[in-house]
This record gives structure tokens, C-alpha cells and sequence, in this order.
């Protein structure tokens, strides 16, 4: 991180790191069958702090940790208020912290139900879609994207604003899989079109963007290549709670989906200025 980025540029980067881990805490609660483990909520087992054992561990660390970010994300998006006159920042950041709110109610109804699996799998797509905006947040207030062109020009962009599309409907299909074990084939052809359009964006971004875009592209393709192998460790995983490293894959499967999200969404607000440096 360079030193002349602000303090709210270096808060909003320490802020969707968290959220990351908090998607990558949430997939353990899933890997490991600990999702039931607090039966309560908003408390558990009517203590702020439960003794930290067993799935205990993982289903209220994770609950810990959301928490954290909540805060941090209702900060962010009062800053974003008093500080950044951008129109689209501040509804931004608004959609975030109502839906880090949202995201905890979801989480919560998850427990109280009893793991319902349209509600948990509606809760793992949110939380993609929140790191998204806490990503884009990130990007919007660092120093090279505020010191590029206002003036939108060239449709490199949309070449990630389609991957993107393409990844939540993936994400969706994966978090169903997930939570029911069932639709393998639709997940597997959503890999296929998601695959396909990030490989595509990389590839023009490689092409026609600057510096900046080509070397998200990179990492783009690589995690893309390394999602694949992940995916089919994943399906050896996906009945092997609590089996060591077999437990891990699936949850390091949705992390680095989450991971080629990020990339995808700072790929797309990158090319979207590189496209305006050129026009002007």
C-alpha cells in the first residue's frame, strides 16, 4: 500500500480484508457441521462469551468476527458521508451498511430455524455480494482511482461487468450445492460460463488495458486455473466434515471464488479508468 493513500483508503482495505475472513470463518462453520453448535441468538447459550469448544468455536468465532465487521462497515460508510461528496460512494457504502445488518438477521434466522437451506445459502450470497462492495470501496478511494478521469469512455469494462454477473450466479449455484447437496450439474456448468468470462476479461485486459488492469489480469487467470483444481477437491470434501484436509477444500473452494470476485471487481473499476485516461 503506498504512503500517500489516505487513512480512509488504508480503514476501507483493512475492512474488506476482514470481511474475507469472515466468508472464510462462515465456510469452516459449513465444513465443519458446527452451524447448530450455538442453538441461540443473538446470544450464546445466553452468554456474550460461550466456552470456546468444539463447533462452539467456529459458529460463535465466526459470529465474533461478522461483528467486527458490522462495526467497521457502519464506520466506513459514516466517513463516506462526512468525507466523499462522490454520489455513488455514498450509496455504496449506504447498501453496505444496510446490508451487513440485513446479513446478521439472515444469519441469525439460519440458527433459530434450524439451518433452513434456501436462508443459509441466501446468507452465503450476501455475504459475497457485501465483500464485493467493501472491495469496490476500497478501490474507489484509493489514490490512483480518484486521480483518473470522471469521464467514462472505451468497453474494456464491460467485459468485467459481465464475469461479474456471471460469478454471483455461480456463487448462488455453489452456496444451493452447498447447503442442499444438490444441482452438481447446473454448479458445474455455471463453473463453465464463469471460467469462460473471467478467462475472457483477463485475456483483453492483458490486450488493451494499462498497466494497472494487466496485472489483475494475471492474477485473475491464475486464480481461475487454481479454482478448478480447488472444485474438484472440493467435491472429495464435500461429505468429509471434520476429515482433516478433505473438511478444508470446500471452504478453500468459496474462498478463493469470493477471491476471484475481488479480483473481478477491481479488474472491471480499473479498466472502467483506464478506458477514461484514454479518452481524455
Amino acid at each position: 500500500m503506498k504512503e500517500s493513500e489516505s487513512p480512509f483508503h488504508r480503514f476501507a482495505a483493512v475492512s474488506a480484508f476482514y470481511a474475507f475472513f469472515v466468508l472464510f470463518a462462515g465456510g469452516m462453520v459449513t465444513s465443519t457441521g458446527s452451524g447448530l453448535a450455538v442453538p441461540d441468538w443473538p446470544m450464546s447459550y445466553g452468554r456474550f462469551m460461550p466456552a470456546m469448544v468444539g463447533g462452539v468455536y467456529f459458529e460463535h468465532g465466526h459470529r465474533m468476527i461478522a461483528g467486527m465487521v458490522g462495526a467497521l462497515t457502519w464506520i466506513l460508510a459514516v466517513w463516506i458521508h462526512f468525507t466523499d461528496e462522490r454520489r455513488w460512494m455514498r450509496r455504496l457504502s449506504l447498501a453496505a451498511a444496510v446490508g451487513i445488518v440485513l446479513q446478521g438477521v439472515l444469519g441469525g434466522v439460519t440458527v433459530l430455524f434450524g439451518l433452513p437451506p434456501q436462508i443459509s445459502a441466501s446468507h452465503a450470497v450476501l455475504g459475497q455480494g457485501l465483500f464485493a462492495c467493501l472491495i469496490a470501496i476500497a478501490q474507489g478511494s484509493s489514490s490512483w482511482y480518484r486521480e483518473a478521469s470522471e469521464t467514462p469512455g472505451g468497453t474494456l469494462w464491460k467485459a468485467g461487468a459481465l464475469a461479474i454477473g456471471l460469478l454471483f450466479v455461480q456463487l448462488a449455484l455453489g452456496a444451493y450445492l452447498r447447503h442442499t447437496g444438490a444441482g452438481l450439474v447446473p454448479h458445474l456448468i455455471g463453473a463453465a460460463a464463469a471460467f469462460w468470462a473471467v478467462s475472457r476479461a483477463a485475456y483483453l485486459g492483458q490486450s488493451d488495458g494499462g498497466p494497472a488492469v494487466r496485472g489483475v489480469s494475471i492474477v485473475m487467470m491464475v486464480m481461475a486455473l487454481l479454482q478448478v483444481f480447488l472444485g474438484l477437491g472440493a467435491l472429495l470434501g464435500r461429505d468429509a466434515r471434520a476429515i482433516g484436509v478433505l473438511a478444508l477444500l470446500p471452504t478453500a473452494h468459496q474462498a478463493m471464488g469470493a477471491l476471484i470476485l475481488a479480483a473481478t471487481v477491481l479488474w472491471t473499476m480499473r479498466a472502467y479508468r483506464v478506458g477514461a485516461v484514454k479518452r481524455a
